[in-house]
């Protein structure tokens, strides 16, 4: 018995960081003041935990691109909310097509009309302006290190509050932000993990007791 227990447990150490590395949250881009980009949604923003470590990955409509104004206090390509982590701890910024641009990170950041953020991604040099330039075109990635998904939920200040904001134009050329104003969705797998992690420890605590009355 006592060997049935120890490789339940050594089951059970090996799930559970994986319930931390498998957890993600989806925030919809739903908000904008610019009438001529139609209705939305105009992307949406996940959040990945790896470990200490959480990836952000943010899909546009096909219509959009990230725009760059070379005001990051306006108008940051892609502005956030994270507590707990340092402008040193987000790295790894790419586009799929960056246009030669070297990104960095602007503390403290805006996205009008949304309001200010902690912290904003911009172009730093080699920069060019997205209406001749025909913008970024995403995905845009970066990891946030030393961070969980929770400290990403906290909604932006002195705007129309929003969790995330990009500065974007269309296909025609109008530009303006989007932004994401509703709360996080879980992601589906990151409930089946849950639950199934939650499951195996009621199993291996109901097993114990069992043995335990034998005794």
């Amino acid at each position: 018995m006592r060997i049935i227990h120890a490789l339940w447990i050594t089951l059970l150490i090996s799930v559970l960081p994986n319930l931390a590395a498998a957890q993600t949250a989806s925030y919809s881009l739903n908000s904008t003041a610019v009438s001529q980009f139609s209705t939305g949604p105009y992307g949406s923003v996940t959040l990945t935990q790896s470990f200490s470590d959480v990836l952000v990955n943010v899909v546009l409509r096909n219509d959009l691109n990230f725009l760059t104004t070379g005001n990051p206090g306006s108008h940051s390509i892609f502005s956030f909310n994270v507590s707990g982590a340092n402008a040193s701890d987000i790295t790894n910024i790419s586009f799929a097509n960056g246009l030669n641009g070297i990104f960095g990170v602007a503390s403290p950041a805006g996205n009008s009309p949304f309001g200010n953020f902690t912290y904003g991604i911009v172009c730093t040099s080699s920069c060019t302006n997205g209406g001749s330039g025909g913008g970024y075109v995403d995905p845009l990635n970066f990891t946030v290190h030393n961070a969980t998904i929770s400290e990403f939920s906290n909604l932006s200040t002195g705007g129309t509050g929003a969790y995330f904001a990009a500065d974007v134009l269309n296909l025609s050329g109008n530009t303006g932000a989007i932004g994401a104003t509703v709360a996080a969705v879980p992601e589906p797998e990151s409930y089946a993990m849950l639950l199934s992690g939650l499951g195996l420890m009621g199993f291996v605590a109901r097993r114990r007791k069992q043995s335990a009355t034998r005794v």
